[in-house]
């Protein structure tokens, strides 16, 4: 069914993990030349600032030229219930990096310029076992928050799109997607809303529209959503691109306080450029026509991925706030000049 005045094309149930509905489709080649890395001085990133679970699992995707990174770390909570993640984006064009934290879902746009998210709001019942309606109003000012106020989003409008993300407890969620501008050179990415909703998000082939999940099947943190809507990022109406074929997500490791992370020497090859992970240390290497450089220290932490150049390194590091029953871990990205 279209809503033509919302600019809105309502899909069937979804299936499989990511639960976006229609077929998906390899876009258009993505350019991969004609640029050079720019200029960054040395930072470190956390990747998720915001959330804690019982395990977290980490996952990132490159650009197909290698010159941008997406990386998230993916809470969840007893039982597997669903905790929301933390996303970062870097790229080596811009130097840029840019980063939120309790996202249901994220996903670059099909020529990496653009970053789709659901952030969440996620209120608890507490010792009552109630989500009193004024805390909502709360929820509406955070989304709101983000790219400015929007007639779309009041309490009741969250209210009327909320759903349960735990079976043990009162705890209710909804959530909004944005659209980050990641292409610019500019402090701050500028953030559009799109539309209420976002457990998953999706891109279509042409980057006019993003495929919005509305809610989960279930309140796990795997499940995918139970239907899925087509929205016009810019508003207007919806095209007949097809889908884009899902993010190659790179699976990393579990974080848990059980489960000891596996601190081997390591090395990643890029470009002029050695990464490299021993006895908890990441280092660098620069080619030179003497040969490679001395090792110079990055940061603590074992290396997973390195942008083409070895701008932007992800790594597993040492937490300094960890509490005893948390990991004592957690994803960062180096910044590397």
């Amino acid at each position: 069914m279209r809503a033509g005045a919302l600019g809105v094309v309502l899909l069937a149930a979804c299936t499989g993990t990511g639960g976006q509905a229609g077929s998906s489709h390899a876009c258009a080649d993505f350019p991969q030349e004609g640029w050079a890395p720019a200029s960054v001085g040395a930072a470190t990133f956390v990747v998720n600032r915001a959330t804690r679970g019982m395990t977290a699992h980490v996952r990132w995707a490159l650009a197909p030229d290698s010159g941008a990174i997406i990386v998230i770390e993916d809470p969840a909570g007893v039982e597997n219930e669903a905790v929301p993640d933390g996303v970062l984006f870097a790229s080596e064009r811009t130097g840029r990096t840019w980063r939120m934290d309790s996202v249901w879902s994220a996903s670059p746009s099909p020529d990496w310029t653009r970053v789709a998210v659901g952030r969440a709001v996620v209120l608890g019942g507490g010792e009552q076992q109630v989500v009193a309606p004024s805390r909502w109003e709360d929820a509406a000012t955070s989304l709101s928050a983000i790219a400015g106020p929007q007639p779309a989003i009041t309490a009741e409008s969250l209210r009327a799109h909320s759903y349960p993300v735990s079976g043990m407890a009162v705890v209710e969620s909804a959530a909004a997607t944005f659209v980050a501008d990641v292409a610019r050179d500019e402090r701050e990415a500028p953030v559009r809303f799109v539309s209420l909703d976002g457990w998953r998000v999706r891109w279509s082939c042409d980057g006019h529209d993003v495929l919005i999940g509305v809610r989960p099947e279930r309140a796990q943190d795997d499940q995918p959503a139970s239907a899925t809507r087509l929205v016009a990022v810019e508003g207007g109406e919806p095209r007949s691109a097809p889908v884009a074929d899902p993010v190659r997500w790179v699976t990393g490791p579990t974080l848990d306080i059980s489960i000891p992370l596996e601190r081997d020497a390591r090395v990643l090859h890029v470009r002029g450029r050695l990464i490299l992970g021993n006895a908890n240390v990441v280092s660098v290497q620069d080619s030179s026509p003497a040969g490679w450089t001395a090792p110079r220290t990055i940061g603590p932490g074992v290396p997973l991925a390195a942008t083409r150049n070895g701008r932007f390194v992800l790594a597993i590091a040492p937490r300094t706030d960890a509490r005893h029953y948390e990991s004592p871990d957690h994803a960062v990205v180096y910044r590397v000049p």
